[in-house]
This record gives structure tokens, sequence and C-alpha cells, in this order.
């Protein structure tokens, strides 16, 4: 909090200090003893900053000294401080060992318990530093059992607690709006700001107003985050925030300018933060780490690709070797992805964009995520605990007459839930009886639908079989004979008045039974049975080109599986009929049949480039259509139509199959 406590020690040299300090040690009484410690601990923490080996050795003769004198306040007190040095010089095992043995002398007292949160605290920014975030989170929500098992509502205590454990998810999760665990604690947060108010406790508000800017920023609200972040900066210039705070408050700012995509705003706020860092210790050295970050993004909107590069890369070098995870972190990979892909060099982009993916996917979504899972059942359970304990103890306080009420609630209440079970059994069961019935009757109803137009698809293609037999067999048959006979005497008995005539009528025959043969194949194409749907449609496709001024070409895709017969002149019929539909009402000048077989699908595609098609209540009408999607729901097909009037018409049908195709090959033929 600044230690606002020890202001006035400021103006006092230290050299005096300590003398005097050493006077008093020599001839105090024990209780002056502790006002020493604690005199000591006060200064240590005005050097910490400026002088990181000088506050240790202040700190150590302070332990020493509390130790001596039975002191336990005092040795908590100066052994966090202890592991708050080492924390700066980056010697974290040292600060481990700090924070164990501080929790070795808190005592049971509400100063013990005080004590206690906050050596949590110091132990989780700890295990932050050094990697591990599991153990970090679990100590920050050690501090939060601590906190409400023993009713600690120190204001400051609370605010110690709550932001931390805010400050931890804002640096691991990229997206905590929709978290409810998080708006909990934010709920804890406002609160804490309004009795700050109260209170007018600036120096409160001033960490208060730092954090929640904080949140607005992760939460995409920049203009809000940039105003408490502003506020906060005004109240530490009245309460003499250090510079590792307003760095931090100006870095937030810089980050905020960089989501509405203002690069020279936050190069500007980037500048100032460096004006105001404490070189030497580890909050410099992550400090200026995530300024280059920043600043690396802010380039390369400003398209300064190779200076961005140059000044991510160290930076997540940096952030490697200390096993930094923090959603910049990930972030920058996916900026150093996009300077290589502008300047050309796709391998390192390719490298660095799976580096940002796997970051994202494996740390953020699964190790993380369990993280929230474990963590946030954990607070539950905690809180459930909690309730029973204060439950159980109202229990004793009246046994005789709970006992007597609990027995009649059972009662009643087992009276009541054995009633209720009961009727929602027995409404579930009507409920379930008439869904049955209204099922099987839709299924009757289907089925026969679906019956009704398979009788009367196979009566029309019965009756189209027998007209193209006898077609073929009999007009065929006898269209054959007189153009033979014809022939015969054209050639016994030819003379120049009747040559022309004998030429136009053996034409015109010709010319019929061509036609005849035409009408009998479509009627009962014989190549659908022998070749398949393919070939069938291919050479449907290749008569219709010859016969008319439209250009079709036809396309197939993969390799067909074996049909049934029934299917495949169902699926020809549909073919036909969407053609047939083009020629007549589209006024087209190209189009295109397309089947494709992948897997267990058959896809047939029919597009043109005609007039298109009107919509008509929301659908797109016609006798054609309607025989197609008839023929569709035998069928169980789907069926998609997209056009535009001007521009054409695309119908896309798809068949699922109930055999597996085999290897996958293209083909393709022009009509």
């Amino acid at each position: 909090m600044g230690n606002l406590t020890a202001l006035n020690y400021r103006r006092i040299p230290l050299c005096i200090m300590l003398l005097l300090l050493f006077a008093g040690n020599c001839l105090s009484m024990p209780a002056d003893d502790r006002k020493h410690v604690d005199s000591l601990i006060k200064i240590a923490a005005l050097k910490r900053d400026s002088s990181s080996q000088g506050a240790e050795k202040i700190y150590t003769q302070a332990i020493r000294l509390a130790q001596k004198i039975n002191y336990n306040y005092g040795v908590t007190k100066a052994l966090l401080g202890l592991g708050t040095c080492y924390n700066n010089s980056s010697q974290k095992d040292k600060a481990l060992a700090c924070g164990r043995m501080a929790l070795q002398y808190c005592t049971n007292d509400i100063k013990g318990h005080e004590q206690r949160v906050l050596t949590y605290i110091m132990l989780s920014h700890t295990y932050y530093y050094k990697g591990k975030y599991d153990s970090s989170a679990w100590y920050r929500y050690a501090a939060l059992g601590e906190l409400e098992s023993n009713r600690l509502l120190d204001p400051k205590m609370q605010m110690k607690v709550y932001c931390s454990i805010l400050d931890f998810w804002l640096n691991i999760h990229d997206d905590i709006r929709n978290d409810l665990h998080i708006q909990q604690v934010m709920q804890h947060v406002n609160v804490l700001v309004n009795k700050a108010k109260d209170r007018k406790d600036t120096a409160s508000l001033m960490f208060l107003y730092f954090y929640k800017a904080g949140y607005y920023n992760n939460i995409q609200q920049n203009d809000s985050a940039r105003y408490y972040c502003q506020t906060s900066l005004k109240m530490g210039n009245l309460n003499n925030m250090a510079n590792s705070m307003k760095a931090g408050i100006l870095i937030n700012i810089a980050l905020t300018y960089i989501d509405d995509k203002n690069p020279e705003k936050a190069l500007l706020s980037i500048q100032k933060a460096k004006e105001l860092f404490n070189r030497g210790n580890d909050y410099y050295v992550r400090q200026q780490l995530f300024t280059d970050l920043v600043s690396g993004e802010a380039y390369a909107m400003q398209h300064k690709y190779d200076k961005a590069i140059a000044t991510i890369i160290p930076a997540l070098n940096d952030a490697n070797e200390r096993h930094l995870a923090h959603i910049l972190v990930t972030r920058s990979y996916r900026i150093l992805a996009d300077c290589y892909d502008a300047t050309g060099q796709y391998k390192k982009a390719s490298l660095n964009r799976r580096t940002y993916s796997e970051l994202r996917d494996t740390m953020m979504k699964v190790e993380k995520l369990e993280l929230v899972y474990n963590l946030e059942m954990k607070y539950r359970i905690a809180d459930k605990n909690k309730e029973l304990a204060e439950k159980q103890l109202a229990i004793t306080r009246n046994e005789s007459r709970i006992k007597t009420k609990n027995f009649l609630i059972i009662g009643i209440s087992a009276g009541l839930l054995l009633i209720s079970l009961v009727s929602i059994l027995l409404y579930r069961n009507d409920l379930h009886k008439q869904k049955l019935q209204q099922e099987k009757i839709r299924n009757l109803h289907q089925e026969m639908q679906i019956g009704s137009l398979q009788a009367m698809i196979e009566g029309e293609e019965k009756e189209r079989s027998r007209i193209a037999r006898d077609l073929h067999d009999g007009m065929g048959g006898t269209l054959g004979t007189i153009r033979t006979r014809l022939s015969s005497i054209f050639r016994r008995h030819t003379s120049a008045n009747v040559t022309n005539d004998f030429i136009e009528v053996l034409q015109l025959l010709e010319e019929a039974s061509s036609e005849l043969r035409k009408t009998a194949h479509n009627l009962m194409p014989e190549i659908l049975l022998q070749e398949g749907l393919a070939k069938a449609t291919a050479l449907f496709c290749e008569r219709v080109h010859k016969g008319h001024t439209l250009e079709i070409n036809f396309e197939t895709w993969g390799t067909a599986p074996a049909l049934h017969a029934d299917f495949e002149l169902a699926v020809y019929r549909i073919i036909q009929e969407l053609v047939n539909n083009i020629l007549k009402h589209a006024a087209a000048r190209t189009a295109i049949v397309q089947i494709v077989y992948h897997e267990r699908q058959l896809c047939v595609t029919v597009e043109d480039d005609g007039r298109g098609m009107l919509l008509h209540h929301g659908a797109y009408d016609g006798m054609g259509l309607k025989t197609i999607r008839e023929r569709m729901n035998s069928l169980n097909g789907e069926l998609h139509i997209e056009s535009t009037p001007g521009q054409g018409t695309s119908i896309h049908i798809e068949f699922t199959l109930k055999q597996n195709t085999s290897r996958y090959v293209i083909k393709t033929s022009n009509c």
C-alpha cells in the first residue's frame, strides 16, 4: 500500500536514524524493543525499492531481534518484507522459504490471521513469478478462505485478497466477461469501493480503481478502463504512489489505446511509463518486457514491421526464460506472425502462428479452464462448509426446540415430497404416453404418404416402361419395315420424276424412327440399367446439347457405388425434370449438371445462367418443382434452391447412401 505510515522517516538522514536505533537498542526495555523492531521494518520498507540489499540486511536484523524477544508479530512482518525483497531480486526460492517460515510465527488472534493472509498472498506472487500458476492460485484462495473463515472485516485486508484473485485471472484469462466467479469477485470490489468512498480513503480507492481499470480493459470497455486508470493516477499523486505502480497504470492505458487501434497514443503512454522505471529489480525487468511487447504491437499497427519484429522477439525470449504466462505474451506471437506475413517471411509466420495457437488452445483453454473449474469448486465447497458450521452452531444453541420442529418438518416434507414425486411420475408417464401416441400417428401418416408416393412413382415408371416397349417394339418395328420396303421399291423403280420424292419420304421416315427411339429411350433408358446413373445422365445431356441451342456440360466426381436400380431411375427422372425446366422456362445459354459421389453422400447440382425464379409466399413454386419435391420426400433426400432474377438458378440435392464409396477420383466430360 505504499507504506503510508512511514512517510515522515524520509526526512531523516539514514546514518542518523541508524545511530538512534542502535542507541535505543542498547538502552531500551523489552516493550521498547518491539518498537525498535517495528522501526527497523519501516526503514527497510523505505529502502526496498531503491536498495534491495540494504533492505535485506535491515530485515534480517529485525528478524533476529524479534526472535530474541519472542515478538512473533515482528518476526512475521519482517519475514514478509524480506521475502518481497527476494522476489524483487529474482531469488524466488529464498522468498518461498521466508513465506513458509512466516506461517510458523502466525498467531491465532486477529493480527495473526491477517498476517497469515498476507503471507499467502506473498507466496502466491512468488509462485506466479516461478511459473507455478496452480500453486499461485491455491495460495490466493487459501487467503480468501482465511479471510472469510475468521471474519476479518478490515477493508484493506479484504481489498488485498479480492484484488489479488482478480489480478490473477486478469493476467491469464483472455475473456472474463461471462465468468460468474469473476463477477462475484467484482461485486466484493465494488462494495469495497463504496466503503472507501464513505471513509474518504483515497489510498484504498487508488488501488481499487487500478484493478477496476484492469477489469474493464479485459472486457474491452476501454473508455471506462482509461477513466479508472487516470483517476487512480490522480489519487496516486496525492498518496505518493510508487513509480512501479504508476508505470503499470501507464502500460494499462497503452493497452487500451492498442485495443482502440490508436498506436500513436499507446507509444506516448509507453514512453511515460519507461521514464518511471526503477531499474535493477525484477519488477523493472517485467515492466520492460511488457512495454516492449506493447510497443511492438503499436509498431505493427503503424506498418513498421521490421521494427516491430526487432522489439517483440527479445521480449518473447525473456518471457520464455521466465516461464511467464500472460495474455499479452500469447497475443504477441500472433502479432509477430502478422509482421512476418507482411514482410514475406511466410515460414516464420507459420511457425509463430502455430505457437500462438498452441499457447492459446493448450494453456488457456485446457490447463487454465480446468484450474478455473477446480478452484471455483473448492471455493464453493469452502462456502458450504462455512454455512454448515454456522448452522451447526445454531442447532447446538437451540437443540431441544429445533429437534421437535425438525421431526415435524421432516414428516411434512417427506409426505409432500412423496405426493409431489407420485404426481410428477404420473404426469410424466401420461405425457410420455401422449408423445408416443402422437409420434405413432405422425409416423403412420408419414409412412402412408411415402407409400402413396412410392406407389404412384412405381406405377408411373411401369406405365412409362410399357409405353416405351410398345413404341420401340410396335411402332418402331413398323416404321423400320416401311423404311425397308420403300428402300427396296426405290432401288427397283428409279426414275427422275420420283427420285426426289422417295428420298424426302425416306428422310422423314428416318427422322421419325430416330425421334421414336429417343422418346422410348427417355421413357425407359436401357443405358441406365446397363451402365448406371452417370452414363445415362451423360448421354441425356449429350442428346439435349445436340437437339437444342443450350450448351450443357456434365461432370461426375468420385467413384459410383452399387446402387439400387429404382433409386438410380428416380434420381435420373429428377435430373430430366430439372433440365426440361431449364429448356422450357429459363431461356439460358449455358447449364451444368454435376454428380458427386463422396463417402456416404450422393450430391446432384444443376445450374443455369437463365432468367432465374421469383419467390411466391417465401418459396419457389411450380408443378415441376412440386413433382421433384415429392420424389425427394420419397427418397429421404434434401433439396436446396438458390435463384436470383436475371442471374440464373442453382439447384442442389443430396442423398445419404447406405454403401461407402471407394477411393476418391475425378472424372470430367463436356457435352
